[in-house]
Formats: structure tokens, C-alpha cells, sequence
């Protein structure tokens, strides 16, 4: 069966500064000119802006709400409300992912990636309860792994690999808890 991607539009009234008179219309792309957001807004009226935020990955959004605006009046952190859930992401200025996961109660829960700006991955976490648990890896900006590890309640545990620069094991460390043994 051939799933066709959704896209919807997602509308929301944000904050944004412009000091620009007429109508302005502001646009963000990814550095491979992806359109991930844009909005119209009369005069300087900036604050009544519908954003519209065209991102296939966020298909099955019920709501979003801007969390954070940039200096440039672009959205640096969105949360977007799935069926009970709440998916928080954050944007480089070029509107490039910077990093994303879910949120419960104010606490980072399930799998969290953290981006470079090139958009390889810089972190990959699974979160309980806001801590950390399982696997921990951290890469490189070229892709390679700089360090694989474990969590276990928000504290270290078990042998970690940091490897070297062109991704060969250069060492191990184990932990118990936060301390090196």
C-alpha cells in the first residue's frame, strides 16, 4: 500500500519584529532553499503575523504555538501538540533544524536529536522523565562518532567508546553512575 505524504498548512498568530511600513511577507528556507515557514503581516503590525508552517514531518499536528522568536523575527523554537503529545522543535536562523524531540510535563521524554547546521546529526538521546536513558551518541560534524555511551537515571554507566577523528576506537572509559572506574 503506497502511503502518500500529507502536508498541511498550520496557521498561528506570533510575534515578530519589523520596523518595515506596507505589506511585508517574511519566508524562511533551508540552506536547500526547503520552504519551512512563512507569514504576511500589514505595516509594523507584526504581532497579529500568520505564520504558516509547511513541514510534512508534523502531518498529523492538531495545534502549534510558537515558544520562541528570533531576533529576526523568525519562530527559533515551535511546539507542535499531536494527539495528547507535544513535539518541540528548534531552528537554526536559516530556519535548518537545530534540534527535536518530545516534551511531557515540562520534561524532555522519548528520543531527542540534536542537529549540526548542516543538518547531520549531532546528538542522538532517549530521555525518561527528563533524564537521560540508553544509548548516547555524539557525532561529529563530518557524520563520524565522537563518543558512544550509556545512561541509566541521568548518570553515566557502563564502558563509553570515543573514537577519533576518522571514526577509528581510540579509547574507553567506564563509568558507574557519574564517576570513572
Amino acid at each position: 500500500m503506497k502511503i502518500m505524504k500529507k502536508y498541511l498548512i498550520f496557521t498561528l498568530t506570533a510575534i515578530a519584529l519589523s520596523a518595515c511600513t506596507g505589506t511585508t511577507t517574511r519566508e524562511f528556507r533551508t540552506l536547500d532553499k526547503k520552504l519551512v515557514a512563512s507569514c504576511t503581516y500589514e505595516g509594523t503590525d507584526s504581532l497579529h503575523a500568520q505564520w504558516q508552517f509547511t513541514d510534512p514531518q508534523v502531518k498529523d499536528c492538531d495545534s502549534l504555538r510558537v515558544v520562541e522568536m528570533g531576533t529576526d523575527g523568525h519562530p527559533n523554537t515551535v511546539c507542535f501538540y499531536m494527539g495528547g503529545k507535544e513535539l518541540w522543535r528548534q531552528y537554526y536562523s536559516d530556519m535548518q533544524l537545530r534540534s527535536e524531540g518530545e516534551m511531557m510535563g515540562g520534561q524532555r521524554e522519548g528520543r531527542w536529536v540534536y542537529f549540526f547546521p548542516n543538518g547531520l546529526p549531532q546528538c542522538e538521546a532517549t530521555f525518561v522523565n527528563g533524564k537521560e536513558e540508553g544509548v548516547y551518541k555524539v557525532y561529529r560534524e563530518n557524520g563520524v562518532p565522537y563518543y558512544v555511551g550509556q545512561y541509566h537515571e541521568g548518570q553515566r554507566t557502563g564502558t563509553w567508546e570515543i573514537y577519533a577523528s576518522d571514526g577509528t576506537l581510540e579509547t574507553t572509559q567506564t563509568f558507574d553512575g557519574d564517576s570513572k572506574s
